[in-house]
């Protein structure tokens, strides 16, 4: 990230502070427990719709899975947070394979259905939009200090840096990302397109007319990138929109 010397990522070894280390206790059940089960809730509310016939037969086909997935991965997790970040993976990857019959055998409805239920049902619990609202006078500021404290949620599989060019930015780089090299592993990195919906989630938050922020994702791993780099800058304009390298992808 041009501009400022790269600090220390989530894999330095840097003492966690209190704060983090309840983020990661967080994250393990976030991603692990909270993750997957919302995420079946809502195909279970859309198959008893879609086929109805057909939803517990899903159901159990994702769940077996799933569990199946985790056990053949399990180096992948290397500690609390990126063992539930695993969990989460394949929850995600058994509906992606379980799921297209639905969907008249067509893996890129399958995937927009599933970006659609990720992003809407997984909402960060750092609240970073609202809580860069409470401190207007210094909002770029409370998000930076909630990115960089978020980081412990993911655990020391990632590796995410920040910087600060400027007074008027914040920039984020992945340059390792488990849910990327997951999905590369087990078949399909486009796949990871499903997590980067979550992202999105905070990045709408920042609404500019609010916060006088606004958030940009200019390059995507999923999307064949060398890393994920987001930005988040001041701005004068409150219709300033989201600018996001995921919404590149085309239709089918």
């Amino acid at each position: 990230m041009g501009g400022a010397s790269r600090p220390a990522s989530a894999r330095s070894g840097r003492r966690r502070s209190p704060a983090e280390t309840v983020l990661a206790a967080e994250g393990r059940v976030l991603c692990g427990r909270y993750g997957p089960r919302r995420i079946l809730s809502g195909i279970d509310r859309y198959l008893r719709r879609a086929a109805p016939d057909r939803t517990d037969e899903l159901l159990a086909a994702i769940r077996r899975r799933s569990d199946a997935l985790v056990e053949a991965n399990r180096d992948m997790a290397v500690d609390g947070p990126s063992e539930g970040i695993l969990r989460l993976a394949a929850a995600v990857r058994a509906a992606y394979e379980t799921l297209p019959p639905v969907f008249g055998h067509d893996e890129n409805r399958t995937l927009r259905y599933l970006r659609g239920l990720v992003g809407s049902l997984l909402q960060r619990p750092l609240e970073i939009g609202m809580d860069a609202l409470g401190r207007r006078e210094d909002a770029l500021g409370a998000v930076d200090v909630a990115c960089r404290r978020g980081v412990a949620m993911y655990g020391t599989y990632f590796d995410i840096g920040f910087a600060r060019p400027d007074r008027d930015v914040l920039e984020m780089q992945v340059e390792r990302c488990l849910f990327r090299d997951f999905f590369a592993r087990t078949g399909d990195p486009r796949v990871t397109t499903v997590m980067c919906a979550w992202d999105r989630s905070w990045m709408s938050e920042l609404d500019p007319a609010e916060s006088g922020l606004r958030a940009e994702r200019t390059t995507l791993m999923s999307l064949g990138d060398d890393a994920c780099r987001f930005r988040v800058l001041r701005t004068e304009d409150p219709l300033a929109p989201l600018v996001d390298r995921l919404d590149e992808i085309q239709p089918a």
